[in-house]
């Protein structure tokens, strides 16, 4: 039995691979559950309910308050959690927090998984997205078909902590390529070129990118709502990967730029648009000039 606690934006496509691949999923979400139920998902009245029925437990959770909460609050599942329990964790927080995490499972005889998500909620409902996991071999031998069943694209990287640090590095080019996608856009508007005909130009050839193939399109309708990446979620990227690069003493020239767009993009009261809408601000200045 899988348990999911999170089956919001990103956990419900998770949920749904899992129930395509035949597993029976258990979830617990405060609201809106009725998608997961219509997918096949039995809803259950609370974390803990969830992680007592659960033989693998996934969090996805989008911050580290909201997994607290669900850890040791009202409700929470670390006193379910015992011997032959394994806990996946998808949410992304710093590493000493994951770390303290793992230390308060294991204290109760489950283990622990870090896996970290690469990939938009349409890429993770088309198994097109990447896993980057953390922990033991063992154990991550023995969770492959669960990760397989999320997606085919995953990279046992170390110890628990390496996964995060290698999303940090996958978000920071999220970043770069996403205003590098708009620059471009916007160049071959200023030009006179059709924004439509420059996304369909520019993706076939070598300056193409996989964030420039998922945003020009949306830069050249204009469209950036619903979100698949609104700035809101970015953000916390942008401040833990400044962090990372400068502990590690790191010079990021690409993502400093790119971060000063993305806040102001935030500043100007654009969280919940997709990041595809930094665009604007690069229309906004062109015309000044």
């Amino acid at each position: 039995m899988i348990g999911m606690i999170g089956i919001g934006r990103l956990g419900l496509p998770v949920a749904v691979n899992l129930m395509r691949a035949g597993f029976e999923v258990v979830g617990f979400r405060r609201s809106d559950r009725e998608a997961f139920v219509h997918a096949g998902g039995k809803a259950l009245e609370s974390p803990a309910e969830v992680a007592e029925a659960a033989d693998v437990l996934l969090l996805c959770l989008p911050n580290e308050q909201a997994q607290s909460e669900v850890f040791t609050g009202n409700q929470g599942i670390l006193g379910h959690l015992r011997r032959g329990k394994i806990v996946i964790e998808l949410g992304t927080y710093r590493r000493e927090f994951k770390l303290a995490q793992a230390r308060s499972i294991a204290e109760q005889g489950a283990e622990m998984l870090e896996a970290e998500v690469s990939g938009s909620p349409p890429m993770v409902a088309e198994r097109r997205a990447a896993l980057y996991i953390g922990g033991e071999t063992e154990l991550f031998e023995r969770c492959k078909p669960v990760l397989e069943a999320i997606t085919a694209h995953h990279f046992h990287l170390g110890d628990i902590g390496s996964a995060v640090a290698m999303k940090l590095i996958a978000n920071s080019l999220v970043a770069i390529h996403t205003l590098a996608a708009a620059e471009a856009m916007n160049l071959g508007a200023q030009a006179g070129f059709n924004p439509h005909r420059v996304a369909e130009v520019i993706r076939q050839g070598a300056g193409s990118s996989v964030m420039f193939g998922i945003r020009a399109p949306m830069m050249a309708a204009q469209s950036f709502t619903p979100a698949p990446g609104p700035f809101n979620t970015l953000d916390k990227y942008l401040d833990m990967g400044a962090d990372m690069a400068s502990s590690l003493g790191c010079p990021t020239p690409l993502f400093t730029t790119a971060t000063a767009w993305f806040k102001r993009a935030l500043s100007e009261g654009r969280g919940e648009e997709d990041i595809a809408a930094v665009i604007q601000l690069l229309q906004a200045d062109s015309r000044q000039i």
